[in-house]
């Protein structure tokens, strides 16, 4: 099946959970061939809660890798059984295949190519860019009220393609959620079972579900109401979500943002610097331009002033979450208060 025509058959189910991984060969598995479930990219344990939670709702789950095995792990392990077999309508002639539970409650299908997608830097012609199909299904998901769950282990940033589809997904993000971890960038093994990879849920009056994603507050500009989840089914991990998130800010305050906004700000007040300091792992490949263009232009002021309300955005949490009486930005003026900007680091104590 090619993947237009494996989207088009995950879309004719509407009281639906679609899970997509990308890079999910098996490849962690221990001496006995089994697989722990820390390290199962196929059917990642949080998606086994949420199956098991709600048994009425069907699982789509697509896995896409040019190395993926025949049959997948998963098959094997959760007693599937090639789709051809089910249904002898079914042909499919290609090298993908599709495997079901007896009752269709959960379908996998396979995708034995490399993939890519907009925000990362262009493959070479024997990748494909995934970008559409992605689109398409975020749209399916929006119009029809389903999960949709997506995460890439081949060690590239998930947030960068999160944060792509921000806007265009906004008031849906709790019930599509690009990078499972909090988007933290992990490379390709991380720990499937710690709290921080699982959401907590529920499930509305319409039968519909819903996750806690701290995005959905940061990206819809409703930071006072993350901490009211009495509506989900486990604290513990609200909280864990909410430290590790303000770790996590620390971590791209220390080692991304300050150093941009030093090399910035040197240039501003005339110091002679070579070249623009920034970490390209943390932003789009369109805002790295934007960023380089002023740069370039030599207009260090508006370049400097810009950073600051951008990253200070990302800072809003910290007062959201700290009770903090300030903005983002704000927060961000005062640890870059003084003209030594190597004492930066200092300041960030007395908020993180």
């Amino acid at each position: 099946m090619e993947l237009h025509a494996i989207i088009e058959e995950i879309k004719k189910e509407r009281n639906h959970i679609v899970y997509i991984g990308v890079g999910t060969l098996a490849g962690l598995k221990e001496a006995d061939g089994s697989l722990l479930p820390k390290n199962y990219h196929q059917y990642p344990p949080f998606i086994q809660n949420l199956k098991n939670s709600y048994a009425d709702m069907s699982l789509s789950i697509l896995l896409i890798d040019p190395y993926q095995e025949c049959p997948p792990y998963i098959v094997q392990d959760k007693g599937l059984v090639l789709k051809e077999i089910l249904d002898n309508n079914f042909i499919d002639n290609s090298s993908n295949d599709v495997y079901s539970l007896p009752d269709q409650s959960i379908t996998v299908y396979t995708f034995r190519q490399d993939v890519y997608t907009d925000p990362y830097q262009t493959y070479n012609n024997n990748y494909l860019n995934i970008t559409t199909h992605l689109r398409d299904l975020n749209a399916y998901a929006i119009a029809n009220d389903v999960l949709f769950i997506y995460h890439d282990f081949t060690g590239r940033n998930n947030r960068l393609l999160a944060e792509f589809f921000d806007e265009e997904i906004k008031e849906h993000l709790d019930h599509i959620i690009y990078g499972l971890g909090l988007r933290e960038d992990v490379g390709c093994y991380f720990d499937l079972t710690d709290m921080c990879s699982q959401h907590p849920f529920y499930r509305t009056p319409q039968g519909t579900l819903r996750l806690f994603n701290v995005y959905n507050y940061i990206i819809n500009d409703k930071l006072s109401l993350m901490l009211n989840t009495s509506m989900f089914n486990n604290t513990d991990i609200v909280n864990s979500h909410t430290k590790k998130l303000l770790l996590l800010i620390k971590q791209e305050l220390n080692n991304s943002i300050l150093q941009t906004l030093r090399s910035v700000f040197r240039m501003f007040i005339g110091e002679e610097v070579n070249g623009f300091d920034i970490d390209r792992n943390y932003i789009s490949c369109e805002k790295y331009n934007y960023y380089v263009n002023l740069y370039r232009d030599k207009k260090y002021s508006e370049l400097y002033n810009v950073l600051l309300t951008d990253y200070g955005k990302k800072l809003d949490v910290v007062a959201c979450i700290n009770n903090l009486d300030l903005t983002g930005r704000e927060i961000l003026e005062f640890i870059t208060l003084g003209d030594d900007p190597f004492k930066w680091h200092d300041n960030v104590t007395h908020f993180l």
